[in-house]
């Protein structure tokens, strides 16, 4: 079980001093999140779904995180197992492949407020990976998707004393520590990754296999 909401409030607060949070701190957590999110792609914060294409588009999930583009894009042919691999190409060299490539690019619709996928592919359905944008966290129960709830509540706290405390100092301490935290988080995700069991210090120790 993750950190919930209520846990990383209440460690906000007290680093602020405070015993309770008042709606700027709430702002400034959901944005902690948003932050460390955007700082590395973590494998925690990927998601997959499918968007069938109609004349060659269809639009993107609305929690696509924009910053990290999409991690993988393919047609699943059920009648070989042939994989069928999107490439993502400059708009402006679609034009030097022909129709029926699987090359796509990106765009964004201003009138729908989405992103939208473009391929000179005309049909199918296209399995894809991308980062996520969470939701903002409002109910006590909700569960934080980063892992380190510490790190969330000290840049958290670190954006109210500047925004609202004025206290330089202890903004640049507690981002400090949140950096520390978050970047320690990356180095954890590329080491082991998200793994769906708890390792074995017999299976991953060759010494304890008398190995």
């Amino acid at each position: 079980m993750g950190y919930t909401w209520l846990k990383i409030k209440s460690r906000a607060a007290a680093l602020m001093g405070e015993s309770s949070t008042t709606s700027d701190l709430q702002s400034h957590l959901n944005a902690a999140v948003q932050d460390i999110c955007n700082s590395y792609n973590f494998s925690w914060d990927v998601k997959t779904t499918t968007g069938t294409l109609t004349a060659g588009v269809f639009n993107l999930a609305t929690d696509f995180n924009p910053q990290w583009g999409l991690l993988d894009a393919r047609i699943v042919a059920s009648s070989d197992n042939d994989d069928n691999i999107f490439k993502q190409i400059d708009i402006s060299d679609r034009d030097s492949y022909s129709s029926g490539d699987y090359v796509y690019w990106i765009t964004y619709d201003t009138s729908n407020k989405v992103h939208v996928f473009n391929s000179l592919t005309q049909t199918g359905t296209v399995t894809y990976y991308y980062q996520f944008s969470p939701a903002d966290m409002s109910a006590d129960a909700d569960v934080c998707v980063v892992p380190d709830g510490e790190a969330v509540a000290y840049l958290g706290a670190s954006k109210m004393w500047i925004g609202d405390e004025r206290n330089a100092q202890l903004k640049e301490d507690y981002e400090q520590e949140a950096a520390g935290r978050i970047r320690a988080m990356y180095i954890h995700d590329l080491a082991f990754g998200a793994r769906l069991s708890l390792p074995s210090p017999v299976v991953d120790n060759p010494v304890l296999r008398g190995k």
